[in-house]
């Protein structure tokens, strides 16, 4: 197998640098665009078949050095009964008492995910790289179940977080994060990105005094079984107490973040950051900004070459190619 992801997760030594990208099976591959034009999201995420091969297109077409599986943040707040429209994001069809969703949880029978087991299991006949599993972390989850659909400065969420009444969900969340998380390693994942993408709403002190202990605790559970990837945006002023308390494998930052200064600072691995605008555009531009950040962590072994976020809509996947190939040339 290709292992140079897991080289770099692992701290081994390892020759070249590995690259996949967030979203790197998404609208740009005919795959997923054909299936989509046929059917709706959860339906193609529920149907192994489809839902592998959209993972397996995008490692043969792109040559980048892991699968992710096809999946949403939402799915497993889907099992466990809630139910979503997609549109430009996940959007809540009927809001919950947040009591009863706790009791949804607790009686959530893991067996509902089988179709996340059996598609990768499937990803991981086909390919000859490692798979990346992947969850929504909890205040992203959160914001999800209480605002319905992404909101800016996300106010009931951070609302709910400040009026102590907290606990309870975040637990439940943290639970069928688990539930889900144990079902992809149990499938042979290698790594479990988390994706924690609106954290940045909080303040350093919210931060600080509403979850980050409970984060922790959660990411040091996740590391017991697989390497954990911790992604958030628009968090520079977060990235600090995530390294040193919070103490994820990887941290995925936005090209908002100075890699090597927080590799530098904090010795923890780190993977990112080109603006998914430079893929969007292709050809020489998006090639001279992949040497600037490649030159920026040069010589730094723990590192993982991404995007500061998703494949936009509209990119080409052959331009993606073109990046795969430029960074596996990389000296």
């Amino acid at each position: 197998m290709n292992s140079v992801l897991t080289d770099a997760l692992n701290g081994r030594e390892h020759s070249g640098i590995p690259v996949w990208y967030m979203r790197q099976a998404g609208r740009h591959m005919p795959g997923f665009a054909k299936y989509l034009s046929q059917d709706s999201l959860p339906n193609i995420i529920r149907n192994p078949e489809k839902s592998s091969e959209i993972a397996i297109e995008a490692v043969d077409k792109l040559g980048v050095d892991a699968a992710i599986m096809f999946s949403d943040i939402v799915t497993p707040l889907e099992a466990a009964g809630l139910e979503y429209s997609y549109k430009h994001g996940p959007i809540l069809k009927t809001h919950v008492l947040l009591d009863k969703f706790e009791n949804m949880v607790s009686s959530m029978d893991d067996k509902k995910l089988w179709f996340i087991r059996d598609q990768i299991a499937e990803i991981k006949r086909a390919v000859n790289v490692p798979v990346i599993g992947f969850a929504g972390a909890p205040f992203t989850l959160a914001s999800y179940i209480i605002e319905g659909r992404y909101v800016r400065e996300f106010p009931k969420t951070k609302s709910l977080m400040i009026n102590m009444n907290w606990e309870g969900l975040f637990n439940a969340i943290s639970d069928l994060i688990i539930k889900d998380i144990t079902v992809q390693v149990n499938a042979g994942v290698s790594v479990i990105q988390l994706f924690d993408t609106w954290v940045g709403a909080l303040s350093e002190e919210q931060f600080e005094k509403y979850y980050l202990e409970k984060l922790s605790g959660l990411i040091t559970y996740i590391k017991s079984l697989v390497p954990v990837i911790y992604f958030c945006t628009d968090c520079l002023h977060l990235i600090t107490k995530i390294a040193r308390k919070a103490r994820p494998t990887f941290i995925s930052v936005d090209w908002k973040i100075p890699m090597e200064s927080l590799y530098n600072a904090e010795r923890i691995g780190v993977q990112g950051n080109l603006d998914p605008v430079y893929s969007l555009v292709g050809g020489k531009a998006m090639l001279e900004e992949a040497n600037t950040v490649l030159s920026s962590m040069h010589g730094i072994n723990r590192y993982i070459f991404n995007l500061g976020h998703g494949v936009i809509p509209g990119t080409d996947w052959r331009e993606l190619k073109k990046l795969t190939e430029y960074v596996h040339s990389w000296h």
